[in-house]
């Protein structure tokens, strides 16, 4: 053989088992890391999901996966962790006059993570997906979209079918890639293998199905995010008590966990614990049937006689914001100038007492009138009883007082598996106690409780609401059945408002009206806990969609 050729070969030979080395090293290497469960060490950020049927973000249904997929998809909008909606994909956008349509105008740097540009059509086509599939957990945010016009590859118009002051609210579910996907079929669709290109801050470097996958930075993304931050890995376990156990056992990072299982953690050093807002809010309802509770000095007397800030704090063990409605305290449409009346077991008897008179007459007079139906023929006579009502009833004794107390008892109920909202009702009856009106405490479960609601079976109801993404809260104020025209002229303005300046000031008077007729009784926002090892330096700023907001931000102790 040729002495040349000889030497040529050995090189060559020589640098294909040295790229085979590097090759098997490199993988060593991973495979070290992807098993690494010594996190203290560990160069990943460590966090866990439950085993997804799909990571197709539009199709997914569980929460711990949709965490993570926020991760690696943006919309158009996205919640600040005042649950106030802000610019994600979007440039800029204007809404039309008569609040009908939205022109949006897309980043022009918004990329897919294959650098292909993010597009008006994936816009379109990430609609018209959810609108295929009703069980996807953003079909009640499109519901009112009637149109997407098309004007070019960054700018298009979205048609309502009628105004909707939440509208900007809505757009917060994530766009998928009408490239990647339009072209598959409806269950090639939800395929993991299908759904790997997303446009958010991190993009998914590997993938093994029902064990982990690891997310690394998105170097071309956007927005203005930290060049060091950490690349994330993420396994996948069967249930939420394995989320919390692999923190608590320091086999992951950051998860967020319950009110029962907060103490776990508080007893331990290596846990830092962020303590938010949550969407569980609290109120007792009233039930307008009841003459009594038709009456608002009666009801004011009833919300006086309770301190809801002692009330919270021992059922809830002080993790809750007392607020005076159903949108959270932060929240750009809640009016923190507004003062609640404040426990005052004086002004509270004042109340009863002004109460009890006001409904007594009602009643009397109600009574006098069927008589008069009766006795029609004498009107003179009529009228003479009717005045002679009025100045009796005008200075009830102490003893006619006690006499209309005695008659009353108020059901209160509750459901029985909710221990915090027992609580609740065991006090609000020792309050009602204490200024003279017997009440009842009814645990029931759940269907019983339906049921009670539903037929009008119960005078104070304990209750709690989930409140949606969307800051309206005319679902929950519907649920009061309050009657009360003057509020449902609020509730049908609020619903025509065509700017955020005008639905502020809706909301205000709202909010103002409820406190000042004792509309119901306000108790507060249950707080969210999220838990992170201390070996990670930096803050989060969790909301209830987004627990990992921040993330980014995050560095290693060593």
């Amino acid at each position: 053989m040729n002495k040349k050729l000889t030497k040529l070969l050995a090189i060559v030979l020589t640098i294909v088992l040295g790229l085979v080395g590097c090759t098997k090293k490199s993988e060593k290497e991973d495979n070290e890391a992807i098993n690494e469960y010594n996190i203290q060490e560990s160069k990943y950020i460590h966090l866990t999901m439950l085993f997804p049927q799909t990571i197709n973000p539009i199709l997914n249904t569980d929460k711990s996966v949709g965490y993570i997929m926020n991760l690696i998809y943006d919309g158009l909008f996205e919640m600040d962790d005042n649950y106030n909606v802000e610019q994600r994909l979007v440039e800029k956008y204007t809404i039309s006059p008569d609040g009908k349509s939205i022109n949006i105008k897309l980043n022009s740097d918004a990329t897919w993570h294959n650098n292909k540009e993010v597009t008006s059509s994936d816009v379109s086509y990430t609609i018209d997906l959810i609108k295929k599939n009703d069980k996807s957990p953003y079909a009640s945010l499109i519901e009112n979209i009637k149109s997407i016009d098309i004007i070019n590859s960054k700018n298009f118009i979205i048609g309502l079918k009628e105004i909707d002051p939440f509208i900007i609210d809505k757009l917060t579910f994530p766009i998928i890639s009408k490239d990647k996907l339009s072209n598959l079929s409806a269950s090639e669709i939800s395929e993991y293998k299908n759904n790997f290109v997303g446009n958010g801050p991190y993009k998914i470097k590997k993938y093994e199905d029902r064990q982990y996958m690891i997310l690394e930075r998105n170097e071309g993304y956007f927005g203005d995010l930290p060049e060091n931050r950490k690349e994330i890995y993420v396994k996948m376990v069967p249930d939420k008590e394995s989320q919390t156990e692999m923190v608590l056992s320091l086999d992951s990072d950051i998860t967020k966990i319950t009110l029962a299982d907060l103490s776990k953690f508080e007893e331990k050093k290596e846990f830092n614990i962020t303590k938010y807002e949550g969407r569980d809010y609290e109120m007792v309802m009233f039930n307008y049937d009841n003459d009594f509770l038709k009456n608002i000095n009666f009801r004011k007397a009833i919300i006086s006689a309770i301190d809801r800030e002692k009330l919270l704090k021992e059922a809830y063990v002080g993790n809750a914001t007392v607020s005076h409605f159903p949108l959270n305290t932060n929240s750009k449409y809640y009016n923190n100038d507004i003062k609640e009346l404040p426990y005052d077991n004086e002004k509270a008897i004042e109340y009863l007492v002004s109460g009890l008179k006001s409904v007594n007459q009602s009643l009397e007079d109600k009574k006098q009138a069927e008589e008069n139906k009766q006795n029609s023929e004498n009107l003179e006579g009529i009228i003479e009883d009717n005045s002679t009502n009025n100045k009796t009833n005008s200075d009830l004794s102490k003893k006619e007082i006690k006499e209309i107390l005695n008659g009353i008892e108020l059901n209160i109920v509750v459901s029985a598996n909710n221990t915090e909202r027992v609580k609740v009702a065991q006090t609000i009856n020792e309050n009602l106690s204490s200024i003279g009106i017997k009440s009842v405490v009814k645990e029931l479960d759940g269907e019983e409780l339906i049921k009670a609601i539903n037929s009008k079976e119960y005078d104070l109801a304990i209750v709690g609401y989930s409140m949606s993404s969307i800051p309206d809260a005319r679902d929950i104020l519907k649920a009061c059945d309050i009657k009360d025209k003057k509020l449902e002229a609020y509730i049908t303005s609020l619903g025509n408002c065509t700017s955020q300046s005008e639905t502020k000031k809706i909301y205000d008077q709202i909010q103002k009206y409820v406190v000042e007729q004792g509309s119901f009784i306000s108790l507060g926002i249950l707080d969210n806990f999220v838990v992170s090892n201390k070996r990670l330096k930096g803050s989060i700023h969790p909301n209830d969609f987004d627990i990992y907001k921040g993330i980014s931000n995050l560095q290693m102790s060593k």
